[in-house]
């Protein structure tokens, strides 16, 4: 997730060129950079390279192929490697035997235990790093690491991990290059909800907003967001592909949609229960282009498919 929501941090990237340019600064070796990763590959969020250029800003490079995975195994301190060919842990690896010898140093990115990514110094020839510079390279990262946890917090949801509610009402902000395309506006809303937090508890509650969450997130297309935006209303913003018929996809989507939610066993106390939803649709820019209208509008249609008896879908129309 910290890696498709990179371009909706507006403090990280200056953030970072900061913190790079200090590393610069202080340790003279030739790159530096910030990745996030993920089981399959290292991407590289930003760099800086004094004379040669070793690593660049997004390249995405192979999990196995780099350093940065000895830093993930190595836990929460700091990596420290004067000579990749002398030391154990690198001096088989395969960036070795393609780099022919060097230097690394890493230290980790935390968010909620788990390490996201690195802040790395790098380079082909060896260097005696000096106890002052894991100091720093440790501080550093955690500034970062607080950084991303905290423009994390501002466009998602902290209980199932969707976007809340700033980032749809900003969503033009964030996708700028979306302004122009069709777009449907999903608000949905569960059916009798307050039974099971009266019944159960709000724990029991939680639980099933969040795998009410987790079936959205399964069932949209890819390129779709979801998001919650207050106790047990979420919104799917759904994008046709260009050879799509708009109202056509947005009916099949709402329909699965429907259908995987209330066909979803949601086991309480070990029994099995079910809830359904309420769906109002609304389309961008046919009836309207301000992300607060159209919400309002899909709103309204909503509480129209819950007059309807609920566990329908229900489409604004102009009065």
């Amino acid at each position: 997730m910290i890696q498709q929501d990179i371009n909706y941090f507006k403090n990280l990237d200056s953030i970072a060129k900061e913190v790079l340019t200090l590393l610069a600064q202080s340790i003279g070796v030739n790159t530096f950079f910030l990745s996030i990763l993920n089981p399959i590959q290292s991407f590289i969020i930003k760099s800086f390279n004094r004379n040669a250029k070793l690593i660049c800003e997004g390249d995405i490079i192979p999990y196995n192929m780099v350093y940065c995975k000895l830093v993930v195994e190595n836990g929460l301190e700091p990596l420290v490697i004067p000579n990749l060919k002398e030391h154990d842990l690198t001096s088989g690896h395969p960036a070795t035997k393609f780099i022919g010898n060097g230097c690394f140093m890493g230290a980790p990115l935390i968010n909620e235990g788990e390490i996201i990514g690195t802040l790395c110094a790098f380079d082909i020839k060896p260097y005696d790093f000096k106890e002052y510079d894991l100091i720093l390279i440790k501080s550093l990262a955690a500034l970062i690491s607080q950084t991303i946890i905290l423009e994390n917090g501002i466009i998602r949801d902290p209980l199932t991990g969707l976007y809340n509610r700033h980032f749809i009402y900003n969503y033009f902000d964030y996708q700028k290059d979306k302004q122009n395309d069709e777009m449907a506006i999903l608000y949905i809303d569960l059916d009798h909800f307050k039974f099971f937090n009266d019944s159960f508890g709000h724990d029991a509650g939680d639980e099933v907003i969040k795998q009410a969450a987790g079936c959205l997130l399964q069932t949209v297309p890819g390129d779709s967001h979801v998001a919650r935006i207050g106790g047990d209303e979420f919104i799917v913003l759904l994008h046709p592909s260009h050879c799509e018929d708009l109202m056509k996809s947005t009916q099949q989507s709402a329909e699965l949609l429907l259908n995987h939610l209330s066909t979803m066993p949601i086991q309480i106390n070990g029994n099995d229960h079910f809830v359904s939803a309420s769906i109002g649709i609304s389309f961008y820019p046919h009836n309207g282009t301000k992300m607060e209208s159209l919400l309002t509008k899909a709103d309204r249609t909503m509480y129209k498919a819950k007059e309807s008896g609920r566990k329908n879908i229900q489409y604004y129309h102009p009065l």
